[in-house]
Protein backbone atom coordinates (compact mmCIF):
# COMPACT_ATOMS: atom_id res chain seq x y z
CA UNK A 1 0.00 0.00 0.00
CA UNK A 2 1.44 3.35 -0.96
CA UNK A 3 1.26 6.50 1.14
CA UNK A 4 -0.19 9.63 -0.40
CA UNK A 5 -0.42 13.25 0.65
CA UNK A 6 -4.16 13.09 1.17
CA UNK A 7 -6.01 14.30 4.23
CA UNK A 8 -9.05 12.62 5.75
CA UNK A 9 -8.81 9.44 3.71
CA UNK A 10 -8.67 5.87 4.82
CA UNK A 11 -6.89 3.55 2.43
CA UNK A 12 -6.89 -0.22 2.24
CA UNK A 13 -4.79 -2.29 -0.06
CA UNK A 14 -4.58 -5.98 -0.77
CA UNK A 15 -6.62 -8.28 1.42
CA UNK A 16 -5.57 -11.54 3.01
CA UNK A 17 -9.07 -12.48 4.17
CA UNK A 18 -10.78 -15.66 3.01
CA UNK A 19 -12.56 -15.31 -0.30
CA UNK A 20 -14.71 -18.42 0.10
CA UNK A 21 -18.33 -17.99 -0.88
CA UNK A 22 -17.73 -14.92 -3.04
CA UNK A 23 -19.31 -14.63 -6.46
CA UNK A 24 -16.61 -15.45 -9.09
CA UNK A 25 -16.41 -11.89 -10.52
CA UNK A 26 -16.08 -10.46 -7.01
CA UNK A 27 -13.41 -13.03 -6.14
CA UNK A 28 -11.32 -11.95 -9.18
CA UNK A 29 -11.80 -8.29 -8.23
CA UNK A 30 -10.65 -8.85 -4.66
CA UNK A 31 -7.56 -10.66 -5.91
CA UNK A 32 -6.53 -7.62 -8.00
CA UNK A 33 -4.10 -5.16 -6.44
CA UNK A 34 -6.20 -2.06 -5.76
CA UNK A 35 -6.27 0.63 -3.09
CA UNK A 36 -9.66 1.89 -1.97
CA UNK A 37 -9.95 5.20 -0.20
CA UNK A 38 -12.85 7.17 1.21
CA UNK A 39 -13.05 10.51 -0.59
CA UNK A 40 -16.03 11.99 1.21
CA UNK A 41 -18.98 11.03 3.34
CA UNK A 42 -21.99 9.94 1.38
CA UNK A 43 -20.48 6.98 -0.41
CA UNK A 44 -17.75 8.58 -2.55
CA UNK A 45 -14.58 6.51 -2.90
CA UNK A 46 -11.51 6.30 -5.05
CA UNK A 47 -10.17 3.08 -6.50
CA UNK A 48 -6.54 3.06 -7.56
CA UNK A 49 -5.20 0.12 -9.51
CA UNK A 50 -1.65 -1.20 -9.40
CA UNK A 51 -0.99 0.65 -12.68
CA UNK A 52 -1.79 3.95 -10.94
CA UNK A 53 -5.11 4.60 -12.66
CA UNK A 54 -7.61 6.26 -10.33
CA UNK A 55 -11.37 6.25 -10.64
CA UNK A 56 -14.10 7.87 -8.58
CA UNK A 57 -16.67 5.39 -7.33
CA UNK A 58 -20.07 6.43 -6.00
CA UNK A 59 -21.19 3.48 -3.90
CA UNK A 60 -24.64 4.94 -3.18
CA UNK A 61 -25.51 5.80 -6.80
CA UNK A 62 -23.62 2.70 -8.05
CA UNK A 63 -21.48 4.47 -10.62
CA UNK A 64 -17.83 4.80 -11.56
CA UNK A 65 -15.75 7.14 -13.72
CA UNK A 66 -13.76 4.35 -15.39
CA UNK A 67 -14.10 4.03 -19.18
CA UNK A 68 -15.59 0.54 -18.92
CA UNK A 69 -18.41 1.79 -16.70
CA UNK A 70 -19.07 4.77 -18.94
CA UNK A 71 -19.41 2.54 -22.00
CA UNK A 72 -21.33 -0.39 -20.53
CA UNK A 73 -22.58 0.38 -16.97
CA UNK A 74 -23.13 -3.35 -16.35
CA UNK A 75 -25.55 -4.74 -13.81
CA UNK A 76 -23.73 -5.57 -10.59
CA UNK A 77 -20.96 -3.10 -11.39
CA UNK A 78 -17.45 -3.46 -12.64
CA UNK A 79 -14.39 -4.15 -10.57
CA UNK A 80 -14.09 -0.75 -8.90
CA UNK A 81 -17.66 -0.76 -7.59
CA UNK A 82 -17.39 -4.40 -6.56
CA UNK A 83 -14.11 -3.78 -4.72
CA UNK A 84 -15.52 -0.78 -2.85
CA UNK A 85 -18.54 -2.87 -1.86
CA UNK A 86 -16.28 -5.66 -0.64
CA UNK A 87 -14.20 -3.30 1.49
CA UNK A 88 -17.26 -1.50 2.90
CA UNK A 89 -19.02 -4.77 3.79
CA UNK A 90 -15.95 -5.94 5.68
CA UNK A 91 -15.63 -2.68 7.59
CA UNK A 92 -12.25 -1.82 6.09
CA UNK A 93 -13.51 1.54 4.87
CA UNK A 94 -16.50 3.46 6.25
Amino acid sequence: MSKRDVHDRLVVGETTESQEGLEPRTKRTVADAMDVSLRSKGGRYEGQSASGNRHDVDFIDESCTCPDWQQRSPEGGRKHLRRVGYEVNRGRVP
